[in-house]
């Protein structure tokens, strides 16, 4: 009866033989790599995003990947090299990406900035490109490149202009921007946040990002640095950025005379700059802008002590009649 099996057990020995002959001469196909997807949408208030890297199937080794980095936005890198302004962060491995064993995936990781400039009306972008591989089974993919649109977050747009009116030629007038903001003892100071512009052509402006500030009082100082005009009209404009369009805007005219001109960084005589507007911010809403007008001379200064509930009972249109203690003199 046995022998009724033999052939057939032969068969199934045989078969097993040629099986694993043909697995054996199987050619090998490289794991391709490429990025997950070739476009990408970001908001500067996002702070932090990723871009994938990936394998077509997982490798049995860690693998490094190497990256180029180009696009209209600036990495830290890049900027701190040239002493200039910079719109993001690398926070994984610089110019490195790593695919562990048996994983298909890999994580580039971008730290988006909020900062106080008004970014182009087209989205900065941030292009990625891979250019090498540490393991020569590994094929990189035409999908070898990304491309970051990161879009202009929400907040406030202050502009400050002059010589802009009918007639008005003010070729010896500049003026400078200044940010004032409460504290944690509710007291107005002035901030780093400044407009500064060594040019007698207006304007001055900067953007102030909704993420970027905390809820309460705000002040502006449109300081009159130097000029002949008196008087010098001036206006100042609230444009609300909201998906990077105008939403909302509110203006606000001025004027100052000769007795408010301050060259604030000239000691003697000059003073800290003079606040002259106010505004609060809640949540995603700036509101409440006011004119506190001019003082009657330029040779008083609110020293950063003001409370803030003055400010918010509108009492500083009568600058001269405020305490001592707010008041500084040359």
């Amino acid at each position: 009866m046995r022998k009724k099996y033999v052939p057939l057990l032969l068969w199934l020995v045989s078969f097993c033989l040629i099986l694993a002959s043909c697995n054996k001469d199987e050619p090998f196909v490289k794991p391709k790599l490429s990025f997950s997807t070739a476009t990408q949408a970001a908001n500067e208030a996002d702070k932090t995003i990723e871009a994938t890297v990936s394998l077509d199937k997982a490798f049995t080794e860690d693998i490094t990947i190497g990256y180029v980095l180009k696009g209209t936005a600036v990495d830290k890198v890049a900027a701190t090299a040239t002493n200039s302004a910079y719109d993001y962060e690398i926070t994984s491995d610089y110019l490195e990406a790593v695919i562990a064993k048996g994983e298909t995936t890999g994580k580039i990781e971008i730290k988006i900035f909020s900062d106080f400039s008004l970014e182009p009306a087209e989205p900065e972008t941030i292009i990625i490109t891979i250019k090498t591989v540490d393991n020569e089974n590994i094929e990189i993919t035409r999908e070898d490149e990304i491309e970051i649109s990161v879009t202009q977050e929400d907040g406030l747009l202050v502009v400050l202009e002059w010589g802009i009116g009918t007639g008005e030629t003010y070729t010896d007038v500049d003026m400078d921007l200044f940010l004032w903001a409460e504290d944690a003892s509710s007291t107005l100071g002035l901030t780093n946040v400044v407009s500064t512009r060594p040019s007698f052509v207006s304007p001055e402006f900067f953007f102030l990002p909704t993420a970027g500030l905390t809820d309460g009082t705000y002040g502006l100082s449109c300081n009159y640095y130097e000029g002949s005009k008196d008087p010098m009209n001036f206006v100042v404009s609230f444009i609300e950025v909201v998906n990077n369009d105008d939403a909302a805007t509110t203006v606000i005219n001025g004027f100052y005379g000769q007795v408010n001109v301050n060259k604030w960084d000239v000691q003697p005589p000059g003073i800290d700059p003079i606040l002259v507007h106010t505004f609060e911010k809640a949540g995603t809403d700036f509101n409440t802008f006011i004119y506190l007008g001019p003082p009657s001379a330029g040779s008083r200064s609110i020293t950063g002590t003001l409370p803030k509930e003055v400010v918010k009972q509108g009492k500083l249109e009568n600058l001269p009649k405020l305490p001592a203690w707010v008041l500084k003199s040359k």
